[in-house]
């Protein structure tokens, strides 16, 4: 952990897609298989947070989807899972996730997991464990004790990660907002009264990737 003007904490979540060297697509006129979901086990972790709660999957998604089209074959929630499903023989994407991602919003984890399977005619497979973990980006914005003991109450920090992609935190916001992963560069732009004059900040923060999280802190000259 590094502190500078800006204050930021970045904690990796890994997204795992298991792949092979010559996958073979299902084939509409091939045999079928299966595959087992028989003592199949979804979790879920946030490594943003020191300590968590177990999280509850029962309502997280699961899709089965065609590696060659991207179609989904099979889904489900977790809870309403069955042990097993016959499908075309080939190579298909098992996906999960607990709610379709957003753009930015505000404490909207996005947690997701991949695995590649393949199915064999006449065979069965079973599915291997997996788990999620945030594919989004977690930001929240602060300030020293000294820099809060002299703003106003109408300062407002608004953080963007893409055009038009943004969030605007107040003093007394405490929610976290979640980004949709892709842009690199994160702007936070203070605006308001700070020791009773107006005052604009820019702090900006590169090399964004998704499953981190990113504290933005602002504090006074001195402080530095």
């Amino acid at each position: 952990m590094k502190i500078f003007k800006i204050f930021w904490a970045a904690l990796f979540a890994v997204t795992v897609l298991t792949g092979c060297d010559n996958p073979e697509y299902p084939d509409p006129e091939g045999e079928r298989g299966a595959l087992s979901f028989d003592g199949f086990e979804l979790t879920a972790v946030d490594r943003t947070v020191i300590t968590q709660d177990v999280i509850d999957v029962t309502d997280y998604v699961v899709n089965v989807r065609n590696s060659n089209t991207g179609e989904i074959a099979a889904t489900w929630t977790y809870g309403e899972m069955p042990a097993e499903v016959e499908l075309l023989s080939g190579t298909y994407i098992v996906e999960a996730y607990n709610a379709e991602l957003q753009p930015v919003a505000w404490d909207a984890p996005y947690y997701y997991a991949s695995s590649q399977v393949r199915v064999y005619g006449k065979e069965v497979t079973a599915m291997s464990a997996m788990q999620c973990s945030l594919a989004n980006v977690k930001v929240d914005v602060g300030y020293s004790v000294a820099f809060r003991e002299v703003m106003g109450n109408d300062v407002t920090v608004h953080v963007e990660l893409a055009k038009g992609i943004a969030l605007d935190f107040t003093p007394d916001e405490t929610r976290h907002a979640y980004f949709a992963p892709g842009a690199t560069t994160l702007v936070a732009v203070l605006t308001g009264t700070v020791a009773g004059v107006d005052t604009m900040m820019q702090q900006l923060l590169t090399g964004i990737e998704a499953g981190q999280y990113y504290q933005v802190t602002f504090s006074l000259d001195e402080e530095q």
